[in-house]
Order: C-alpha cells, then structure tokens, then sequence
C-alpha cells in the first residue's frame, strides 16, 4: 500500500493539518471556556432563592394582614394557612439549596419531583397547552430516572465534562469546521498527480486504485475528525471528569413532538458512524470534482460550496426541511438524526412561534441508506470519468 503510506505522510507532515487542528480545537475550547466561567451557576439553586425571596415578601405581607383587628375569624383562620404554607415553602427551598451544595441528591429529588408534580397538577387545572404539559411529565420522568440511579443532575448544556462538552460541540460547532478543513486536505491530495490536466493516477488499473484512493482519502477525513472529536472529549475528562454514561441527555421524539431522554452511552456509536460515513460522501465527492475540473481552486470552490452549504442550507432554510432527508449533507450534523433534535435550534414556524415543528424522516436509519447510496454513485462516476480519462489519453 505505498499509496496509503505516502498520502498519510504528506498528511502528518503538512503544517496546514496542524495549525488547522489547533484552530478547531482552540474555536470548541472557547465554548468550553465560557461553560468553565458558569460552571458553579446552578439553575436550581437560583431558582430556589428567587422563590424565597418571593415567599418572604408574602409572609411579610400576611403578617400585616393578621394585625388587622377588623378581621372575621374565617378571613383570619385562611390568612394563617396561606401564612403557614408560605413558611413552610421557604423552608422546603432553603433545604433543597443545601442538600444540592451538600450533594444529598436523593434528598434535592424528593423536593424537587414534589415541586414539579405540583407544577404538572397546577397546569391541568389552568389547561395549559399539551406541549407544556408534555414538557413537565418529561422532566419528572428524567427526575425519576435520576434519582433511581443516584445520579446529581448537570447542566449538560453548559458543563465542563467531557462527555457533554464533545456532545455540545457536536450538536452544530464541530461537523461544519472539520469538513471544511477535510475539504481542504483532500483537495490538495487528489490535485496533487495532474500533468497537461491529466491526472497521472488515471493511467493506472483503476478498478484496485480508485478503490485505494477513495478509502485513503475517507480514512484520512475520517481519521482527521476522530482526532479532533477525541482531544476534545479528553482534554475537558482530565479536569473534570467524562461524566456519567448513563446520564440521560435531552432528545426530541420526533414522531411524538415530545422530549424524550436517552442515556449518553447511547448516542456516541450512531453519532460515529454517521459520521464515518459523512467521510466516506465528502472523500468521493472531492475526488469527482477533482477529476471533472482538473484545477484545484475550482474544485475546491464547488467542494465547499456544496459539500458546506449543503449542510447550512437545512439547518436555517425552513423550506429546505421537507426533503433534507434526501440531501445526504444533512447528516453530516451526526448527532441531530441519532437525538431527533434536526433542525430543532431554528425549529419554530413564522406563523405560530408556539408551534415546533420536528422532521422525523431525518433519521439514523434513512442516513445511512443515503449517504451509502451517494457514496455507491459517486464511486461509479469516478470510475466511468477515470476509465474515459484514460481511454482519452490512449487515442492520442
């Protein structure tokens, strides 16, 4: 495999691969940076303060109601009920407060499921919207399923660990920088045989070559990103932590239009291969548009102008979601098929903002069947345009 060995070594001895790495690296570890700054910013706890502040003012304002003296012995008895729940409230707070700085989470869950289903019983009675009741039966389900498995609740929006931090980044950060930094290499790499707008490597049996070049060039892409992918799950887990696996991270069941929870060990395969494949897409891709225009800067230019823009055209053009799940661009956002939270970030119909609208058919399943059937095209169009190159040279 000399071809093999000499493209990866042309790849680790390029300067572009490793400044661009760092850059990567140093553009996620800003987001990071951010979520180090509000690490000890625990939404509960502020939250629970707001709530004893609200609770005094009302035991201030019942105390001055029971100085009254024209008070009838009813009015009196409900202002004493109301005095001693509030009471007993800012009392419920202040120990929650403590037992989270304490770590005592069997204790915070207790507290914090009771509030809540006094939240899902109150917007019954108010005939809340269905989403908003959904949203709260959502949230003692994963409550539960906390407390079952005792573990502390995180911010995993905003966390410093690792396992969420590379899910963070994944979400919309990571996939669109390193394609457009694997577009760049391999354009550089398939460019690099031309000679009177010939490609040198189209003159040799190209069943077995083709085959070499479209696996170095997804190996490379491929590897290139679970470089990136694994310093940035690493570096986060030395100081602080991966994580608990089992952690039950936010997703969307698209079908339900309903937040479901799944653990983060779940997530991480799917979201991998996935991503394998995006690779697979992108290296075949490049290798076609290498061959039909034989200059680098064009090539490259159409590269990037579909290979990325394809995958920012679904994610903030509403119209373009009703056949994404045919754009096989739209997987390379991995992560979003496996949760179900495609599109979700810009989501909202113009007309109705309460409305969410989801796309279940960009999914795991339909990706891998389109990305494979992309990459089984494009692998015939590179040959049919490799083989015709060649005859082409021969007549001459």
């Amino acid at each position: 495999m000399p071809y093999f060995k000499l493209q990866i070594k042309q790849v680790l001895k390029s300067k572009f691969t490793w400044i661009s790495l760092l850059a990567i690296l140093l553009g996620c570890f800003y987001f990071w940076l951010k979520n180090y700054n509000s690490r000890y910013i625990n939404p509960r706890i502020i939250e629970a303060k707001e709530n004893i502040a609200l609770e005094k003012k009302n035991v201030r304002y019942y105390q001055k109601q029971l100085q009254k003296a024209n008070l009838t012995k009813t009015t009196r008895r409900k202002i004493e009920l109301d005095l001693a729940e509030n009471k007993s409230s800012m009392k419920e707070f202040k120990t929650l407060i403590k037992a989270i700085q304490t770590n005592k989470w069997q204790q915070a869950y207790q507290i914090i499921i009771k509030q809540e289903k006094y939240n899902l019983a109150d917007a019954k009675r108010n005939n809340a919207s269905k989403d908003n009741i959904l949203a709260i039966e959502s949230n003692i389900q994963k409550l539960q399923y906390l407390a079952r498995n005792n573990l502390p609740e995180e911010n995993e929006h905003y966390s410093v660990k690792g396992g969420f931090f590379i899910l963070e980044m994944m979400q919309e950060v990571l996939p669109p920088l390193a394609v457009l930094t694997i577009i760049f290499i391999l354009i550089k790499l398939y460019s690099s045989g031309f000679y009177e707008r010939m490609r040198l490597e189209n003159l040799l049996p190209q069943k077995k070559h083709l085959l070499i070049e479209f696996g170095t060039g997804s190996l490379i892409g491929f590897g290139y990103f679970l470089a990136a992918f694994l310093l940035l799950f690493i570096i986060p887990s030395i100081f602080f932590g991966t994580g608990n696996f089992k952690y039950p991270m936010m997703g969307i069941d698209a079908v339900a239009k309903r937040n479901i929870f799944i653990p983060m060990y779940q997530l991480f395969c799917p979201t991998l291969i996935l991503e394998l494949f995006s690779f697979m897409f992108i290296a075949s891709v490049v290798l076609l548009f290498v061959q039909v225009f034989k200059n680098r800067l064009l090539a490259l230019f159409i590269s990037a102008l579909i290979l990325v823009g394809g995958m920012v055209l679904p994610q903030y053009v509403v119209a373009a979601r009703n056949f994404a799940q045919f754009i096989p661009m739209s997987y390379f956002f991995s992560l979003q098929p496996v949760d179900g939270m495609f599109g979700i970030s810009n989501a909202y119909v113009f007309a109705d903002e309460t409305k969410l609208v989801t796309y279940p058919q960009v999914n795991f399943t339909n990706g891998m069947l389109v990305l494979a059937l992309g990459i089984i095209i494009l692998l015939f169009l590179n040959y049919f345009i490799a083989q015709k190159a060649q005859k082409g040279r021969k007549t001459k």
